[in-house]
């Protein structure tokens, strides 16, 4: 399995630019998805499966920046993470491929780590108060 990560939101940006060199430095392959795609399971968007039946209608998207990785071993998820506070590069909303959220799709991830984003900075900011 090539070790794969996902962007969303960071096409075209100097982040996005940051994060394809420093995941491509490692190996992995980089994927940035489409909007029109954020209705397919997560493991059809890393390579790890096909396309069973393609979603109708329109999709929402959503506007903040997210990476999936899919590391290929632990080790190289702890680079990733290192050479991105190395070298300064925040994204706010990661997740890691796993065998439960594979069968999700983009919204679906989207909305679990955004609310579990959102309780973390909250618990962060009474223990400062």
């Amino acid at each position: 399995m090539k070790a794969s990560v996902l962007c969303y939101n960071l096409k075209g940006t100097k982040k996005g630019k940051q994060i394809a060199m420093i995941f491509g430095f490692l190996g992995y392959k980089i994927r940035h998805v489409e909007k029109e795609e954020y209705g397919l399971p997560l493991k059809v968007l890393a390579g790890m499966g096909e396309v069973q039946e393609q979603a109708s209608g329109s999709v929402d998207g959503f506007s903040e920046e997210m990476l999936v990785m899919n590391p290929a071993g632990e080790t190289m998820l702890d680079k990733a993470l290192f050479l991105m506070r190395k070298e300064k590069v925040q994204i706010g909303l990661k997740a890691v491929l796993t065998e439960t959220n594979q069968e999700w799709n983009s919204l679906e991830l989207y909305e679990e780590i955004k609310k579990e984003h959102e309780y973390m900075q909250k618990n962060a900011a009474e223990r400062k108060e």
